[in-house]
């Protein structure tokens, strides 16, 4: 399933509401509604959660999250199946927000003296549904458990409401506590996919011309996000991650075809010969001709 990505316009900051907790029993299933202008980010402690959002369904498992969006109704298709206990948390935005199915890129950007008193919009850019690593479990309940001031308890029919035992803005940090917790533990599985991808994309596309900029129109994202990803994964710039598969390919080629080096060159991408020889020593540290002796001397 694809994951949405809620994109948060700052500033300002998203603000917590009010967090707590649900216990439903074996049976139970969550209400329809649509809340309005309030976002309502659920984590599952126990059991199974089955919700629904303007038709689309999720099925949340223990340690995974979903965030309802305002303005759409969401409702559970289908009752729990076992006991299920569950963290919600209510929280709002005053400024803009929008949705996509890939995540917001802020480019950092070197200070100077004219940016000492504006802070830059930026974007805090969560994905809809995922998952919480257990070694970030325990951090994210504790944090869930010090804004919990609602309890809804099927088994008793009970809502009980708890006094507030800290600031506002120690639950405000809470909150952005939580918030980041998400972006980080969801972030790094996106970079490498991105980066497995745009590689395959290379492997199949090596003979026609190196475009930073197609690849970023490609792939949906900003040239700087795109090189910061390749080199987190490869350690290699895109173009020199380019130059390494082609290179890899005419290898190959010397190895097992008798085809002029200048022809093999064209094959993978090089139309000028003095620049083809050029890349493949500075790659394997010998021209394209002393590599085929030597691959000739060893087979």
């Amino acid at each position: 399933m694809n994951t949405m990505y809620i994109h948060f316009t700052c500033p300002p900051l998203p603000h917590l509401i009010v967090g707590g907790m649900s216990i439903y029993r074996k049976g139970d299933r969550h209400e329809r509604r649509m809340i309005h202008n309030t976002f309502d980010l659920i984590y599952v402690r126990e059991g199974v959660l089955y919700m629904e959002e303007k038709g689309k369904q999720f099925t949340v498992q223990e340690g995974e999250f979903l965030i309802l969006v305002p303005e759409r109704t969401h409702m559970g298709y289908r009752h729990c199946t076992e006991d299920t206990v569950f963290s919600w948390v209510h929280f709002y935005t005053e400024g803009a927000f929008s949705y996509s199915d890939a995540p917001a890129v802020n480019l950092s950007d070197k200070m100077n003296k004219n940016k000492y008193y504006q802070k830059e919009q930026f974007h805090v850019s969560l994905p809809q549904f995922g998952l919480i690593p257990e070694g970030y479990r325990e951090k994210l309940l504790g944090y869930l458990d010090q804004i919990s001031l609602v309890k809804i308890d099927r088994y008793n029919q009970q809502k009980l409401f708890f006094d507030s035992v800290s600031s506002q803005i120690e639950y405000q940090i809470l909150f952005m506590n939580i918030l980041a917790l998400i972006c980080s533990c969801n972030d790094q599985p996106r970079e490498k996919t991105l980066a497995e991808e745009i590689y395959e994309y290379l492997c199949a596309n090596y003979r026609q011309p190196f475009s930073l900029t197609e690849l970023s129109r490609q792939f949906s994202f900003h040239p700087a996000y795109i090189t910061r990803c390749i080199k987190k994964k490869y350690q290699l710039t895109p173009l020199q991650l380019l130059t390494r598969i082609r290179i890899e390919e005419a290898q190959k080629l010397l190895g097992t075809t008798q085809l002029h080096v200048n022809i093999i060159g064209e094959n993978v991408g090089y139309s000028d010969p003095a620049y083809f020889s050029k890349q493949f020593k500075k790659v394997t540290g010998m021209t394209a001709l002393e590599y085929r002796l030597n691959h000739e001397r060893h087979v």
